[in-house]
């Protein structure tokens, strides 16, 4: 009998007594039937801390098999209700796994009560290997009919996870994380559509919506031995709480899910990459302690580690369990080097841990996009939109933030340093100077790095601070010329050599500092215009996407919604137009695109070639 067969046998010999097609017991049945045939234990509530005021479950007891799954003599094998099943030889192991996992049920506690946890196990059936829940441990917040009713529905699918088996049409959750080893999560169930996931009409009536199912790896022998899944009636905006519970429950017992906290970009094992890591602390260390820095840390673009499922689209995203993220390209700090000389700015880094970034907003998203430079006067009066992190740098009394990319020229990985300034220095633009001059010479020194290829620092100021005609300064005359103090050099890239960036650092007003602004810089404010509304026609692999663009919003933002069509979650892109000479063009600045604008051949409208950057 075939392993599609199989799975399909077992529902329809079950079908008549599957809980969600209709068992017609009364819910007081159910529930006894239900701490009855399972012996749930009680949970024990916790009468201090914060575990008080949440949810334990009740726990499934230790049983031996049930009398359908019981092994029988057969002539020549052992079969399991009429198929083929290859002797175990592992029967302890399994029993002492399933002890773990019921000690990790019952560590649990959430936020809210209508949740089921159940645990999925691998079985072999001849050579073939499946996931099944049967006598698995499980865990209910509350004993209900509609739980009950899931728990049963659970019971009766078999789950095929070889690797020759790669029907996406075949499989549900439970099978993709057990075979990618990645998380998976939904705020709501009806993101999924059906042939993603095989019980979702059962789910749905049974009223549970978030989701999430986690790989169980073994700590020793890193290899995955079932996945625990999580469904509750909320709809939840984020399931980072519950991954995080889990996650500690599980390492109580020597198990881990990997990837699952979003160790960063930096979880990597490589000899090559935590020498450069390495590096990076050093560089950070020294030019705090040479400037008097309260904080400084290194910031990437997060690496794809999750499955969610988001308007019926199942995607990698990045590894944060929060809907925030959706449809993004993130940049995260976590695991990567910082260094915190003030311990009262502790709680601003921990935070800055926990926080995803999209890579099109902020400085360090700045910094990324042009590999140069990026400055904030006071970051604490940016919005929240543009900048997360603004309440806890309130609260830290952090202000002025300076960014700046690096490049690892070996291990091709890219970065941002994210340096914030004293809160008490009068001559900022001195500061910065002296830190860009300090990073030039130990970049130099750590042989490998390149520092921003553009030389010019952009400034970014609150729109709050600015008339709406007009652009944040980005430019003034004040220069220093980096070829007295570095040892590599930071050229302009060829493809942008259009700008005609001089080789020298070019600091901006700041207007409550106290200066006077030169003839020179009121000559570089540049005026933003009329927010005019184009027709944008991008194309990517032959793949042609139409939208309405307003052309004050700049390139950043035109990006971003360029990678948002063509769903390009984790790659950068660049993006070029056709000139008057019927060449392609890359467009690198807010001028290369209004330059764009002005040669088009259609008024109104702009044609755009997207290409991933190398």
């Amino acid at each position: 009998m075939s392993l599609k067969r199989l799975s399909q046998s077992v529902k329809s010999e079950n079908a008549d007594k599957a809980p969600c097609l209709g068992s017609g017991l009364s819910s007081e049945k159910i529930t006894d039937l239900m701490r009855n045939k399972f012996s749930l234990e009680q949970p024990t509530v916790p009468l201090s801390g914060e575990e008080r005021y949440l949810n334990p479950l009740w726990v499934s007891g230790n049983e031996e098999p049930r009398d359908e799954l019981r092994q029988t003599d057969s002539s020549d094998s052992k079969t399991i209700i009429g198929f083929e099943l290859g002797i175990d030889n592992n029967q302890h192991t399994q029993r002492m796994l399933q002890d773990k996992i019921r000690v990790v049920l019952k560590l649990l506690t959430f936020r809210k009560q209508r949740v089921i946890v159940q645990f999925w196990s691998l079985i072999f059936v001849g050579k073939k290997q499946l996931l099944t829940t049967i006598d698995q441990p499980f865990g209910l917040g509350v004993i209900e009919d509609e739980l009950c009713l899931y728990r049963k529905d659970s019971e009766h699918i078999l789950y095929v996870v070889d690797k020759d088996h790669d029907n996406e049409e075949d499989i549900s959750p439970p099978a993709r994380v057990f075979k990618q080893g990645f998380p998976e999560w939904t705020s709501d169930i009806a993101n999924y559509l059906p042939k993603h996931f095989a019980q979702q009409e059962c789910a749905i009536r049974c009223n549970l919506h978030g989701y999430l199912a986690l790989p169980v790896f073994d700590s020793v022998t890193r290899s995955c031995v079932g996945v625990i899944e999580f469904l509750t009636s909320s709809k939840y905006t984020s399931l980072a709480y519950e991954a995080e519970k889990v996650q500690k429950a599980l390492q109580t017992q020597n198990l881990t899910c990997l990837q699952l906290l979003d160790d960063g970009p930096s979880n990597v094992s490589s000899e090559l990459r935590l020498n450069e890591l390495e590096k990076i602390s050093s560089i950070l260390k020294v030019v705090c302690d040479s400037h008097k820095l309260p904080l400084a840390q290194t910031w990437a673009i997060s690496p794809l580690s999750t499955l969610a499922s988001h308007e019926q689209i199942l995607e990698k995203k990045c590894g944060s369990f929060d809907t925030k993220c959706l449809g993004k390209v993130c940049m995260s700090t976590a695991s990567l080097p910082y260094y915190v000389p003030d311990l009262g700015m502790w709680s601003f880094r921990k935070a800055c841990r926990e926080q995803h970034l999209d890579m099109y907003r902020g400085l360090v998203g700045r910094a990324l996009l042009s590999r140069g430079s990026c400055f904030c006067e006071d970051v604490t009066k940016l919005g929240e939109e543009e900048y997360p992190l603004v309440h806890n740098a309130q609260m830290s009394g952090l202000t002025r933030c300076f960014s700046i990319f690096l490049h690892s020229v070996e291990g091709n990985h890219d970065y941002v340093l994210e340096f914030f300034l004293p809160l008490n220095i009068k001559d900022v633009r001195h500061v910065q100077v002296n830190l860009v001059q300090t990073l030039m010479q130990h970049i130099g020194a750590a042989s490998g790095f390149e520092l921003g290829e553009n030389s010019h620092i952009e400034v970014v100021k609150p729109l709050m601070d600015l008339p709406a005609n007009i652009e944040p300064d980005i430019i003034s005359t004040t220069s220093y010329n980096f070829s007295n103090v570095a040892t590599n050099s930071m050229n302009v890239p060829d493809e942008c050599s259009s700008t005609n960036v001089s080789m020298e650092i070019i600091s901006a007003r700041f207007g409550d500092t106290g200066e006077t602004s030169s003839p020179l810089k009121s000559d570089n404010k540049r005026k933003r215009g009329s927010d005019t509304m184009v027709l944008v026609k991008a194309m990517y692999e032959n793949i042609i996407k139409e939208f309405q663009f307003v052309t004050s919003l700049g390139l950043l933002k035109l990006k971003n919604e360029v990678a948002k069509q063509f769903k390009l979650n984790g790659n950068m892109i660049r993006l070029k137009y056709w000139d008057e000479e019927n060449e392609l063009i890359l467009i690198c600045v807010d001028d290369d695109l209004k330059l764009a604008l002005v040669t088009s051949e259609v008024n109104n409208s702009i044609n755009l070639v997207c290409e991933l950057s190398a």
